[in-house]
Parts: C-alpha cells; structure tokens; sequence
C-alpha cells in the first residue's frame, strides 16, 4: 500500500469518525457577534465547506477561502488538517471608505495562532468564547480579529494558521463596518490656523469700532 493511499484511508477513517460525533451544534456560533448590532457594509460567512482548495461559494455573501497544505473536507461541511500546519486564506470584496474590518473563526480541537494579517497588517486574537470540544480532548473557541480604521480596499485578503496540527475549523465570517474618518493632524492645525485668523479679525474689527 503507497502512502498516499495510506493518507487517503486515515482521512477517509478521520471523516467517519468526525461525521459522526464532532459538532453536535455545527454550523452555529456560540459567541455574540463581535460587531454587536452595528450595520455591515461587507460580509460573508461560511457555515459548511465545499472544498478546501477553493470553495468560493459562502453561505452568506460573497468571498473565497483556501486552504494551504491541503487539509481535507469532513462528511459534515467542516475543514479538518490532519498533520500539517496549514494557512488559511479568505476574501472579502472591499470599496472605498474608511472600516472596521473583522475576521471570525471558529475552530475545534487545536487552537489557532494569536496572530492573523488582512492585508499584510497583523492583529491579535481575542477569545469570544472558549468551551470543551464536541469530540476527543481539546477546546472549542471562537475567536476573531479587528483592524481600526482600514481605509478600503478593492479586496481584502485575510490569512491565519493554526497553532498546531489536527485543528478542525467549524466555521469563518468576515465583515466590513463603515466609519466616519478621523482626520489627519494637519486637518487639525488648517483648523486651528482658521479659528485664529478669525479670532484676530474679530479682535481688530472690535478695536476699530
């Protein structure tokens, strides 16, 4: 028996034991959105995955995800790594602004890395909820990521990695909340430069009268 066929057989055996045991409650997040009630500009959500070399097709909106060692897809829609470290890669379709950008992941078993890129810019994780997993040992988390202030993209390109082999991601949602921009310092001295020419005209035209 090659290896491959070997691999193909545990994954085959690790996608029958997982569909029939791993999360009860699939495809439902356990934590409150990140973004409380606040209105989205952008947004898609993947519940379930087709596939993990491109499954372009999310449940809500519109946007890609791929994944990078090749995992494999579990019976139940999930994404499962069997030894690697894999990069998981999604996008969100962007427009011109300044926004709130959000990642959201859920995941089972392993943990994921603290740290994610949207663009190349890093951000830190925050745990939004942490529990006992569904199959096995480990955790069930749900965590996300936020970038301030993003001035709009065409496409936003987010990437995150596992901390450790034998993770099992349940679910990802990406989101975009527009904001009213902050201005530029220099905004701040025009300002200031024009409440002082007013100020002294004001002064010069209460002398002269």
């Amino acid at each position: 028996m090659t290896f491959s066929t070997k691999l193909a057989a545990v994954a085959l055996a690790m996608s029958l034991a997982f569909s029939g045991s791993a999360l009860a409650a699939g495809g439902v997040w356990d934590s409150t959105t990140p973004w409380g009630d606040a209105t989205l500009a952008q947004y898609a959500e993947w519940n379930t995955f087709d596939s993990v070399s491109g499954d372009s097709t999310p449940e809500i909106g519109a946007g890609s995800i791929s994944l990078s060692p090749a995992g494999f897809t579990l019976q139940n829609g999930d994404i499962y790594t069997l030894f690697s470290l894999p990069t998981i890669t999604a996008t969100l379709t962007g427009t011109s602004g300044v926004f709130d950008v959000y990642l959201r992941v859920a995941t089972q078993g392993r943990n994921l890395a603290s740290e994610a890129l949207l663009n190349g810019v890093v951000a830190n994780s925050v745990l939004a909820y942490t529990g006992a997993a569904d199959f096995g040992s480990g955790d069930e988390q749900e965590l996300y990521w936020v970038w301030n202030n993003v001035t709009g993209a065409d496409l936003y390109t987010f990437q995150f990695q596992a901390s450790a082999p034998h993770i099992l991601i349940d679910q990802v949602a990406l989101a975009s909340i527009a904001v009213a921009a902050v201005p530029e310092p220099s905004t701040y001295a025009m300002l200031a430069l024009g409440l002082g020419v007013l100020g002294a005209a004001s002064r010069r035209t209460r002398k002269q009268n």
